[in-house]
């Protein structure tokens, strides 16, 4: 787990990864993330953890394992985009993974 990273995540029975976060950390046994809009922080543990994410389970709300991967710049001009307002313009100028990750960190200061 990197804090410094953005990762897109998946929910218990979801299929696909549907948001984006950033700051991810444990602390003191709970999960903190920040989405946009606020932070969370839930209870449990870190299952596996490899280069690209890890799994982590809930022990609070939404039980069950939760999948949390790296962005790419490539998944995020393919998909992602469409999360962020403006996220067309923000692609096209884009050209690394480390630069999307940069304006993430500059633009949601936490």
């Amino acid at each position: 787990m990197d804090r410094q990273a953005v990762y897109i995540y998946k929910l218990p029975d979801e299929e696909s990864f549907t948001g984006i976060v950033l700051d991810v950390h444990m602390y003191k046994g709970n999960l903190r993330y920040f989405d946009t809009n606020r932070g969370h922080e839930i209870p449990g543990k870190i299952a596996e953890e490899t280069e690209k994410g890890f799994a982590f389970i809930s022990e609070g709300y939404m039980p069950g394992e939760w999948q949390f991967k790296v962005l790419t710049i490539e998944e995020f001009k393919c998909k992602y985009y469409k999360l962020v307002e403006g996220g067309q313009a923000l692609a096209a100028k884009l050209n690394t993974t480390e630069d999307i990750h940069q304006w993430y960190r500059r633009e949601f200061i936490v």
